[in-house]
């Protein structure tokens, strides 16, 4: 046995802050305003969860007035701080009635206080709160984002300071692939021991899984059952690929007129990389076509200039959906490539017409291959 390793069940609290505060962080503060009221706190229990969509990770103490504050506004700032700005971690770390004095702020796209100071921020809404012992988990969407050159605080055993490291993201792999595999079934509520026993990891790493796998739109978090893993059905698939294309015809009817040249050019390369990936009717590689394909689209969508259009291809779930159905088979058809290369052809050429048809075409081909691949397993994935 390792001489570290401990025969009882639980650990007494002063243990566990001493190991745990082994594990190296960034050191961020929360801002938020509830009441016309700021408020702001330090946290170093901050994590990435989600790219598509981008969504974050923050865990504050139930006995903090933030966390409440948090709840309340449904919104909040998350701060990175810079390696210079201890004091300013430690100013916002104890209690105060005026943890601001002397700190540059302005309002963000939310109307919260960004430290402008600070080396990086993103502005979150809150999506879901959940509960953890003494802690309350916030999930928060980034709606924006900013970061200047530099390099970032860091906390490691009870001090300040600054390291470089990688993140390792295998375990969130091998989960995702349990789950892609159906080795656990749409429906099917994941025991969080379980699956860390099936990756023989810690329990810990296990949760880290399942949370970017909720981000991932791959798992539900019911308040009951845990987290379950979601069913998956052609009514699934084809509201999200009807949703796509509403957006795309919206956007394209906005900017098949204005796009310049240069933007056709970068769309023609965006295309061309997700060309690549698809060669005689097999995917070179899964996860780089539908990161490439997903460029191209958001890249179409965005020429339309109108924010909103493109927040709302964002929330599709389109990777998601894509993962769970054509993901599961590495056999496809070239005629995906075949009918966006007639979507960017009629874009460049401003025909509408052309345009559109090229893009319903793709929308009819995405639904029937679903089917056709539902049809191998009952019904559902």
């Amino acid at each position: 046995m390792h001489p570290a390793t401990r025969s009882t069940a639980a650990i007494d609290a002063r243990t566990f802050r001493h190991v745990v505060g082994h594990l190296p962080s960034g050191v961020t503060v929360i801002t938020t305003v509830a009441g016309e009221r700021p408020y702001g706190m330090t946290a170093s229990s901050v994590t990435s969860l989600s790219a598509e969509p981008p969504l974050m990770l923050v865990c504050i103490n139930n006995s903090v007035p933030t966390a409440a504050a948090v709840s309340r506004a449904g919104s909040f700032v998350i701060n990175v701080l810079g390696e210079g700005q201890g004091e300013l971690a430690q100013q916002f770390a104890v209690a105060s009635q005026d943890k601001f004095r002397s700190v540059a702020t302005s309002p963000g796209l939310l109307g919260l206080p960004v430290l402008e100071e600070a080396l990086a921020h993103l502005e979150c809404e809150v999506t879901e709160e959940i509960l953890g012992g003494t802690h309350t988990i916030f999930v928060g969407r980034v709606l924006a984002a900013g970061a200047t050159p530099g390099q970032p605080l860091t906390y490691y055993r009870g001090g300040f300071g600054r390291f470089e490291f990688a993140r390792d993201d295998e375990v969130y792999r091998q989960a995702r692939h349990l789950v892609l595999g159906r080795v656990y079934a749409g429906g099917e509520a994941v025991d969080l021991d379980d699956l860390a026993s099936r990756l023989r990891v810690e329990a810990s790493s296990a949760f880290y899984a399942l949370t970017r796998l909720a981000g991932d739109g791959l798992v539900d978090r019911d308040p009951d059952r845990g987290y379950v893993v979601r069913a998956f059905d052609a009514r699934t698939s084809d509201e999200t690929f009807d949703a796509r294309l509403a957006v795309e015809l919206g956007a394209m009817e906005l900017a098949i007129d204005r796009a310049r040249a240069e933007e056709h050019a970068e769309l023609e390369r965006r295309f061309q990389a997700m060309a690549a990936l698809l060669v005689g009717d097999r995917f070179v590689d899964f996860d780089a076509y539908l990161d490439a394909n997903y460029q191209f689209h958001e890249y179409l969508v965005s020429l339309a200039g109108n924010e909103l259009l493109t927040t709302l291809f964002a929330g599709l779930s389109i990777k998601s959906v894509m993962t769970r159905s054509f993901g599961s088979t590495p056999v496809t058809s070239q005629k995906f490539i075949d009918a966006q290369r007639q979507l960017l052809e009629a874009f460049v050429a401003r025909d509408r017409e052309g345009a559109k048809s090229a893009s319903e075409l793709y929308c009819s081909l995405a639904k029937d291959r679903v089917r056709e691949i539902l049809s191998y397993t009952g019904g559902a994935l």
